[in-house]
């Protein structure tokens, strides 16, 4: 297991990697939906596309997870906590949007969304946490 390396350094080294993945990310997708046509566009230029931009989103997790492994017990209390609760959120929220579906109750609508869900889930735990009362 890594050792603490103690806070300021470690929350550098999460800002110096996440920021320029989200940044690569927003780029690639310009780019992608620039180039990409659905009709015309082989099978294997929208592989790529998709995998280059799954890419950053994957450096960002990344980074969230080194950073939890790098900070001290609490830190890593509350990121785990909001992780877990930011996946716990997006979990129950495509359970019941799968089963509306399947009874027919919801139209059906791109899995993409759940990851944004889970980001933004994530994101409003961890600010509860860090503002509101202790884990």
């Amino acid at each position: 297991m890594t050792q603490p390396k103690g806070f300021r350094a470690a929350n550098r080294r999460y800002q110096y990697l996440f920021w320029p993945m989200m940044a690569l990310y927003i780029v690639i997708i310009f780019l992608a939906s620039h180039f990409i046509d659905e009709e015309t566009s082989s099978l294997g230029l929208k592989l790529l596309a998709a995998v280059a931009t799954s890419l950053p989103i994957l450096g960002a997790l990344w980074a969230i997870l080194r950073l939890v492994r790098e900070t001290d017990e609490y830190s890593r209390l509350r990121h785990l906590t909001a992780l877990a609760q930011g996946g716990a959120i997006t979990a129950g929220v495509a359970f019941v949007a799968g089963f509306l579906q399947i009874f027919g109750a919801l139209p059906e609508f791109s899995a993409f969304w759940f990851g944004p869900l889970f980001f933004a889930a994530y994101g409003i735990s961890s600010c509860i946490l860090y503002f509101g009362k202790t884990v």
